[in-house]
């Protein structure tokens, strides 16, 4: 079976993306993408696949993949019928490498990490003198805010960089897939949206944009993505109202109606399901942070 390229769907204004996946089982089938990926396993076991190479994962584990590199963490006795659950929590990070090695290139002390991003080519697996330091890092990510977010990631980085025993999984050292499929469907849908969220934004309507109907659509979106369309847009609404909430100079109301959604309560449904905390309290910690 031939690995499947899929868009990580990152917003407008990310340069990194954090995610804390709390699954039944991990991502199938064996993927790529353009952007460089870090991982911790925080649950589960199995198989991990790295182009042509296959080794067991496990709990605590932080492993490192390249751009364009196809891999898969497979769950212990995974069902594709669906009908065995095995929970499968991590934390990854997502960023573009080639714009991390731009802004680097020219910052001699920031070599080794250039050099690290090189050798993810081959898959990493960090060292297990190194798994404790790197996880608290690792854990600290998704609370803080965006810069802080760039920070984290080159303290991650460097700190990974001077790892003396790091295992390499593949034995080949270039990726199976070293031309980028074009998405020129979902990178249209994914332009609509960042340019248009605080409007009406219909099923329907974005299908139509891209010559599918809803359901096929549907398919399409969350199979190039892991999202559904309306996870996604709902994301992208909560980004717009982060950034106008960091501000503090709009009110929740202000922040509600400018991020594309017609009533409070629905907002705060949604803030709550991305962020895990209110308006209110996601204004209180930013501003804490700031004093």
């Amino acid at each position: 079976m031939q690995p499947l390229h899929f868009k990580v769907p990152r917003l407008k204004e990310e340069t990194i993306r954090v995610e804390c996946w709390d699954l039944d089982n991990f991502f199938e089938p064996i993927h790529y993408h353009e952007e460089f990926q870090i991982t911790l396993i925080l649950e589960g076991e199995g198989s991990l696949f790295v182009a042509e190479s296959v080794i067991p994962f496990k709990k605590g584990e932080i492993y490192l993949f390249g751009k364009n590199l196809p891999h898969v963490f497979r769950n212990k006795d995974f069902s594709f019928a669906g009908d065995m659950h095995h929970k499968a929590r991590a934390i990854s990070v997502f960023f573009n490498q080639d714009v991390l090695k731009n802004a680097l290139c020219d910052i001699p002390e920031a070599y080794a990490i250039q050099r690290l991003i090189d050798f993810s080519v081959y898959g990493v697996k960090i060292s297990t003198v190194m798994q404790a330091q790197i996880s608290e890092k690792l854990n600290l990510l998704p609370g803080k805010n965006s810069f802080e977010r760039f920070l984290g990631l080159l303290d991650i980085l460097e700190s990974i960089s001077k790892d003396n025993n790091l295992n390499f999984i593949s034995s080949l050292g270039i990726p199976i897939h070293s031309v980028q499929e074009n998405l020129p469907k979902i990178n249209r849908v994914f332009d609509y949206v960042r340019n248009n969220f605080s409007e009406k934004i219909s099923l329907k309507q974005v299908a139509e944009m891209v010559n599918m109907s809803p359901t096929a659509f549907c398919r399409y979106f969350k199979y190039k993505s892991q999202k559904t369309f309306s996870r996604f847009l709902i994301e992208v609404r909560i980004a717009n109202a982060c950034r106008m909430l960091y501000q503090d100079d709009f009110n929740t109301s202000e922040c509600c109606y400018s991020s594309g959604y017609n009533n409070l309560s629905n907002f705060h449904k949604h803030f709550k399901s991305v962020m895990g905390m209110t308006p209110l309290e996601y204004r209180n910690n930013v501003l804490k942070k700031a004093n």
